[in-house]
């Protein structure tokens, strides 16, 4: 997103934050991590202090600093910026807001992002030193892979122990480290990996045209419900962000191509269909999916399948049986689910938002369904497209 015209502002979207109440989830060196108050996702939202902007990285709702006060209170952007002067104090005298204070950490000089060779070549190396877990094997296994698509994807357990050794010998094998996702400088000016305990799972290489582009991990134990992060170093001294690349799996040069969530899930869903398919981190990172799919479009793609998970078509009836029930706050049963309803709302966004793309490129698109009931909503089963495939599988042995 680019940078908030500040010219004749004497506030800043860290005022906003302070003003709305936002609850901090975790601060970092340019930007702090907040509830989002749009659809509820806790730490969810990114506030960047230095672009003066937010996001949100589960309901993607993106804006400036007027922007988020005037939607949260339906005000217009002047009036938002009277309101918000207001309870500063620095036009009119307001006594009854209490500025909120945080330590703010020192800001971090990012490295350039590495050549996709030297990426690949430093992930290749780093990948060959590592070792996959029993634990994580059957996890993969039960999805359906079998032991020789596991090493052709090079999924790895990520270390814990050992890491300064790890950076050291890749080095020494020519690796190039600075400007690769994951890898920074520490205190001492000591090259490091970005592996933490907490983050502890296996490692998901992204590739694009054969070369990985970057890397996930898929949590052991999931951080507030949420299974997959990126490896990134953006918060530390000579780190760099992964850029959320697009991975893709299967023949570049075929007809039909398939868009999902979730590197790991279309994978399976290739191995078990042998389809070829897309995959963005999350329905609504889309940013990089465009110039992918038009790489793909030069190389023979005649049309394009959704298949987005399920959710797009969840029962949004309230029957006091979601997960969600033990926070609603509403004393009466209600004729519509508002966290059902809001996690439609969000994966269809997300699936419009391809829709479009394919539009803009010429490129005509089919949703997928499965799963479904009478009525046209989704049993609640077989939620990704990994699953639908697995299902089938089992059926027809």
């Amino acid at each position: 997103m680019r940078n908030y015209d500040m010219s004749g502002f004497n506030f800043d979207i860290y005022d906003v934050v302070d003003i709305l109440r936002l609850h901090i989830h975790h601060v970092n060196a340019q930007s702090i991590d907040v509830n989002c108050p749009f659809c509820g996702s806790k730490g969810k939202l990114n506030i960047n202090k230095e672009k003066n902007v937010y996001h949100c990285n589960k309901c993607d709702v993106q804006g400036g600093m007027l922007q988020l006060y005037a939607e949260l209170h339906n005000v217009t952007f002047s009036e938002a910026n009277r309101q918000i002067r207001e309870a500063l104090n620095r036009d009119v005298c307001r006594s009854d807001y209490d500025k909120k204070e945080w330590k703010e950490k020192k800001p971090v000089q990012n490295a350039l992002l590495a050549t996709p060779d030297e990426i690949d070549h430093t992930y290749s190396v780093m990948l060959s030193m590592l070792t996959l877990n029993q634990k994580h094997r059957e996890d993969l296994s039960n999805r359906g892979l079998t032991d020789l698509q596991i090493e052709e994807q090079k999924y790895r357990s990520a270390p814990i122990f050992g890491l300064k050794a790890l950076v050291r010998k890749m080095i020494e094998k020519g690796c190039t480290v600075k400007g690769v996702p994951g890898f920074y400088q520490d205190k001492d000016g000591i090259w490091f990996v970005n592996f933490k305990a907490k983050n502890s799972g296996f490692l998901i290489p992204i590739r694009q045209n054969g070369r990985i582009l970057g890397m996930q991990i898929r949590l052991d134990h999931p951080i507030d419900k949420m299974k997959y992060i990126w490896f990134s170093s953006v918060n530390y001294e000579l780190g760099v962000s992964s850029g959320s690349p697009v991975h893709v799996i299967g023949d570049v040069n075929a007809k039909n191509i398939y868009i999902t969530e979730g590197a790991l899930k279309g994978t399976i869903a290739h191995y078990l269909s042998g389809h070829t398919f897309v995959c963005v981190a999350g329905v609504n990172q889309y940013r990089n999916l465009k110039p992918v799919l038009e790489m793909l479009k030069e190389s023979g793609m005649k049309y394009v399948y959704e298949a987005y998970d399920m959710d797009k078509k969840v029962q949004t009836a309230c029957d006091r049986h979601d997960r969600k029930c033990a926070e609603c706050k509403l004393t009466e049963k209600p004729r519509i689910c508002p966290y059902k309803a809001d996690r439609q709302k969000i994966i269809q966004r997300g699936c419009q938002m391809a829709y479009e793309i394919c539009r803009s490129i010429s490129v005509p698109v089919e949703r997928m369904v499965w799963d479904m009931n009478e009525k046209g909503e989704w049993n609640g089963d077989l939620k990704g497209i990994d699953d639908f495939y697995y299902s089938e599988k089992q059926v027809n042995r």
